[in-house]
């Protein structure tokens, strides 16, 4: 992956992000909540305010204090 190989932290936050909704919407929620859960890491990192939104969807689903 291109994002992966240039360290590209802002596309991994938003790619991990858009993955794990997709499998929220699909009923998938361990899966989802694996890579929101990888998104909010990647978005903390560059501190994007995008943390904001995933770590309100990662509490929904009682994965994040």
């Amino acid at each position: 992956m291109w994002a992966h190989n240039n360290n590209d932290i802002e596309t991994l936050a938003m790619l991990y992000q858009q993955h794990g909704l997709l499998k929220l919407k699909e009923d998938e929620i361990n899966p989802g909540c694996f890579f929101l859960t990888t998104a909010y890491v990647y978005a903390l990192e560059a501190g994007l305010p995008l943390a904001k939104e995933i770590h309100k969807t990662l509490k929904l689903y009682g994965r994040e204090d």
